[in-house]
């Protein structure tokens, strides 16, 4: 009986160390994803909430210089849509690359009016902070993919 109060004990503990099954990875990737998700859409309120002190800058300029009009262009194409994928270009302990695929997507243009970019490819640096995994930007994000025009 005391062994088996024992073993109870011990699979109680571990189970209550565990942080649910995620891994590191899985982490990161709904770190960015959720990041993604705000920030596409212009919640920058709520994609603050997901980045590093550092990065708040970057979130400022970009709801800074969002107009109105700009809002309701992605409004009326449904918001951005935003997938994760699996892997990662680079990763260590504390660092994740994420790769973002968005549709809809707000891109700025050097005559002070956004465009839509109806598909685009987005690369983060997630990083492990104390609050956990959060997004590290250096600038604002641009895509990948290469317009054909």
């Amino acid at each position: 009986m005391i062994m088996k109060q024992l073993l109870l004990f011990m699979t109680a503990l571990m189970l209550a160390g565990c942080d649910g099954g995620m891994d590191g990875d899985q982490q990161a990737r709904e770190a960015a994803g959720d990041w993604a998700d705000a920030y596409f859409n212009c919640d920058f309120k709520d994609a603050s909430g997901y980045v590093t002190t550092e990065s708040q800058k970057w979130l400022q300029y970009a709801a800074s210089n969002t107009s109105a009009e700009e809002l309701k262009l992605l409004q009326e194409a449904g918001g951005a849509q935003v997938s994760v994928d699996d892997g990662f270009d680079e990763a260590n302990d504390t660092m994740r690359l994420v790769t973002l695929n968005v549709t809809n997507s707000l891109k700025p243009s050097s005559q002070g009016k956004a465009e839509l970019v109806k598909d685009g490819t987005f690369k983060v640096v997630v990083v492990k902070r104390e609050a956990g995994w959060q997004i590290r930007m250096a600038g604002l994000p641009r895509s990948e993919k290469q317009s054909r025009d």
